[in-house]
């Protein structure tokens, strides 16, 4: 009877068989390593591109904000040029006001009366003055209701007094009234008594 030894082919076979597993195992291991790969790299490229999107909104931020002081910057140049406007105009009013009210005043004064004297006080003038008659000092005040550079006209008090010297009987008053420095309109005028116009001078 013939005996076949069969060990070494069952060696063989779980040789080849380790060999498979083996070669099985390493493809896995491989593969995984693979998949592990692209998934960080498709991690790192999204938070390349999150960051890149991030970076720009902060320059666009940034141009805003920027943008924005500008806008902000213009206002109070423009605010401050305002205020200067408004100080030179002030300035101007100031300077040529007074000249103007002066002017208007010399030709309010009726010709019997005189002004001896005049006192600024804030927005307000004082005057005192003498005139031959009543009559002068209500055509003074008429006349500085008129005019537009005068208002709240109001009359202190009168006094009659005699020169013997020269022998004349005069009125001595002292009256008060608020300025108006800027073109306001001229305050009505009441239809009673004689106009500046009118007046005998």
């Amino acid at each position: 009877m013939v005996r076949i030894n069969l060990l070494p082919v069952r060696v063989s076979k779980k040789k080849e068989k380790g060999k498979q597993e083996l070669s099985l195992f390493v493809v896995v291991i491989l593969a995984g390593l693979a998949g592990n790969y692209l998934w960080n790299t498709a991690r790192a490229n999204e938070l390349t591109a999150r960051e890149r999107k991030l970076a720009a909104t902060r320059n666009e931020i940034a141009q805003l904000d920027r943008i924005i002081g500008e806008v902000r910057d213009i206002k109070e140049q423009q605010a401050q040029l305002r205020e200067k406007l408004a100080v030179l105009a002030q300035l101007k009013a100031g300077r040529s006001g007074p000249v103007k009210v002066l002017d208007e005043l010399a030709t309010l004064i009726p010709k019997r009366l005189w002004l001896h004297r005049l006192e600024a006080k804030g927005e307000s003038i004082y005057f005192t003055g003498a005139a031959t008659s009543i009559d002068d000092v209500s055509e003074f005040m008429i006349a500085l209701k008129g005019s537009r550079h005068f208002r709240d006209v109001e009359l202190g008090k009168t006094v009659a007094k005699e020169e013997k010297e020269k022998g004349l009987r005069l009125v001595e008053f002292t009256l008060g009234t608020k300025v108006v420095y800027d073109d306001a309109p001229a305050a009505p005028v009441a239809a009673a008594g004689p106009t500046p116009a009118a007046a005998g001078r």
